[in-house]
Parts: structure tokens; sequence; C-alpha cells
């Protein structure tokens, strides 16, 4: 089709021709870094029992994590038994603390491939290929010190949450037939982007970055995409559904970024434009510094799971980086939802354009924070429109269990 204004050809192919060479291009240089091998036996000192299972997450988040401990119930009132816990080094101390250990149960910890510094944000990409190499190293290194883990689990099913060091070992094995590995993770559900239809040079190496690893997890199992929207081969967000909000009044706005900057991009918007009548409180991995001429504008805390949840169940609205849990948890709460990437974070980028897709009433996603936008969320009523979003997601949540026994039934996949 010619374009009107030139003449020449369709503008969007000329506007979009560059994506998939980049796409192929960002593929072909990733994949020779986790080539996989010949695989080897995979040597377990016990044979693994068929009620016993092993949860893998990542993150310095509570995303990937809250999945999997709901996961935990599901699978335990199926008479199933937790054997063990894979983190990896991202993961806080505190959040370790409050949320794994109660769990009472062998924590192993593998390195993390680090994206996000929490002061300074974003990873530059090449020292995210140097980490990647070096954890590699070190799960080579640590071999017998892994498998020795999983033979005392003696766990018939490996759980994963997006945990790549441990699908990257697991695909060196030939995996005996007593063991099934099965993936979890809402990244897989990006495999259904257009590349054509994403906008910057980042967001198209990031989805081919997903691409890349999502092969690692298929080359041991079967992958299911967590998603909103009833994908092919889908399950339901896997969450506590929050009590829906019954009042729009008091205000309570509830903050938590990924990195310092976005919480201090805020404090410094509500000190110029202060908002009367709405609290405002923010969680970041450590609590903001007061500026030296005044105390901070709005309540500022360290991450720490109690309090956010207290906040939760009492809060007005949502302002976030673009994870997916939150922002799944304030829908089904019925509360807006302020969202803005991480600079430069693609994967966020991705969840962004997602989550304003599926959600044009109660999701507005933004590339800054802008006042206007912080009064759209303070100012929102409740629609019908807002209330039918809300309800459409608590539906979904709630066949989570039979999302689960898809995944108990699901095939092992075959060595590739």
């Amino acid at each position: 089709m010619s374009c009107f204004s030139c003449g020449a050809v369709d503008c969007d192919t000329v506007l979009t021709w560059w994506k998939p060479p980049l796409h192929a291009a960002t593929q072909g240089f990733l994949s020779p870094i986790i080539a996989g091998g010949n695989p080897k036996p995979f040597a377990l000192s016990q044979e693994p029992l068929p009620n016993k299972f092993v949860l893998a997450f990542c993150g310095s988040g509570t995303g990937h994590l809250t999945q999997a401990l709901k996961t935990v119930e599901l699978l335990k009132e199926r008479g199933m038994e937790l054997a063990g816990i894979i983190a990896d080094t991202d993961a806080s101390q505190r959040m370790m603390d409050e949320m794994v250990a109660p769990l009472g149960v062998e924590v192993f910890t593998v390195p993390a491939i680090t994206l996000v510094d929490g002061q300074k944000g974003m990873v530059p990409i090449p020292m995210v290929v140097v980490n990647t190499l070096r954890v590699q190293r070190e799960m080579a290194r640590r071999e017998a010190e892994i498998l020795s883990f999983f033979s005392r689990s003696r766990a018939s099913l490996i759980l994963t949450f997006w945990n790549v060091p441990i699908a990257y070992f697991l695909s060196k094995f030939e995996l005996p037939r007593s063991l099934r590995v099965v993936h979890i993770a809402p990244q897989f559900a990006h495999g259904s982007l257009n590349v054509r239809e994403l906008r910057t040079p980042i967001e198209v190496i990031t989805k081919a970055t997903v691409d890349v690893m999502a092969d690692i997890f298929r080359r041991t199992g079967p992958c299911f995409p967590i998603s909103s929207q009833s994908l092919p081969d889908s399950i339901p967000p896997i969450l506590e559904v929050p009590a829906p909000v019954a009042s729009m009044s008091p205000r309570l706005i509830l903050c938590y970024f990924l990195v310092q900057h976005d919480a201090r991009r805020l404090e410094q918007l509500i000190h110029k434009h202060p908002i009367p009548g709405v609290e405002f409180h923010c969680f970041t991995s450590v609590a903001l510094t007061p500026p030296k001429d005044r105390p901070l504008s709005i309540n500022s805390h360290p991450k720490q799971r109690a309090l956010f949840q207290d906040l939760f169940a009492r809060c007005t609205g949502v302002i976030v980086s673009t994870g997916n849990e939150t922002i799944w948890e304030a829908v089904s709460r019925g509360v807006p939802v302020l969202t803005m990437p991480t600079a430069d974070h693609g994967e966020q980028m991705l969840n962004a354009a997602i989550h304003a897709r599926n959600f044009p009433v109660l999701v507005r996603a933004r590339s800054s924070l802008a006042i206007e936008d912080v009064r759209w969320l303070t100012s929102f009523e409740l629609s019908e429109d807002a209330r039918a979003e809300s309800a459409a997601l608590r539906t979904r949540v709630a066949s989570i269990g039979d999302g689960i026994g898809d995944v108990l039934r699901a095939p092992a996949a075959e060595v590739l």
C-alpha cells in the first residue's frame, strides 16, 4: 500500500522496518551465550518422592515470591509437601525473614543476574551480559552443591518462577522420568506481543531477550504464562484476592518504586503542589532521606511486607513501578493505578502497555510522573466501568485452582 503523504511505501512499513532485524540481531547475539550442550545425567543420591515439590523464585521484589507462596497453599491443599525453596542473591534479608523463613524448609540461594540497582536504576546492558556469564560460571562451580540440595529435597516436582540460573542449570542435564519441571511466569505472556507494535529499541531488545530466556525454560518443562486475560494455555494471576474498596474517603495513596529516583520525584511534586486531605505512603528499598531545609512531604518507608499490606487494605489509589502483582491486586480491589516503568527497564515498558490495554479505566500508564496524573488518582471516583473491570479480574483470579490443576497435569518436556 502506498503512503498518502509520500506516495512511496506504507508509512507503517517505513516506521517499523528496523524492529524485526533488531529483534533477530539481539537473539543472535544472546543465543550463543546461553546455548545448551549435550545433556548429562542428573545424578541424585535419593529417589524423588511423588508428593514433594521445590519452588524457585527470583528478584528483589515480592511479585514472584508471593505468587510462589500462594502456589504453596494450593499445592498443599492437594496433598503435596513443600521440600525446599530456591531464591537468588537479589532477595532482601527482610523479605526472606518475613515471608520465607516461616515456611520452615531449607532455603538454597543461587547467584542473581541483577537488572536493577535500587539506588542507581537499571544496570547497563553490557554489564548484564557480564553478570550472566559470571552466574553461569558460578553455577557450574557449585554443581555438586546444587545437586546435593535436590537430592536432600527428594522433590518429584520443581516449579520455577522465572529463576533463569536454575532453568539454565537444569537444561544442562538429562532429567529422570521421576522428576518433572514446570515453569510459571508473567514473562511468558510477552511472547505473544508483535514486535512491530513495540515503540522503542529498548522494548524490542527486551522482547528478544525474554524470548531467548523463555527458550531456556522450555528445554526442561512446559511454560505457563500468568495473565489477567484468557490467553491460550495461561493461568490466572496467583493472588490473595483483596477485599473490594468500600469508600474513596479518606484518600490514601500507596506507592512502591524499584529505585529511589522515582520516589524523590514524587516527594518533590507533592512538596511543590500540595494536595490537601490526601495521605501518601511510599516504599523503596531504603527510606528517603529528608531534604536539609524541610521535612519530607510524604511518608517514606523501607520495603516491608506487613506495613505495605496494612496500608494497601486502606488505600484509595496506587502509584507503582510497572511490575504485575501490585497492579493486579489494586485492580482486584477496585482502586485506580498510576504506573510508570523504571527508566530504561524494557520489561516494565512491555508490562505498562499490557496493563493499560487490559484495564483502560483503572490503569493509567505514563513514562514519567506528572502532577496532573497524581491529581487524576487522588480525585478518582468509582464508575460502573471501573467496577466491571475489577469484577472481571476477580472472577478470573478465583479460577486459579483450575489453573494449578492444569499445571499439575502438564506433561514433562522432551529434552531438546
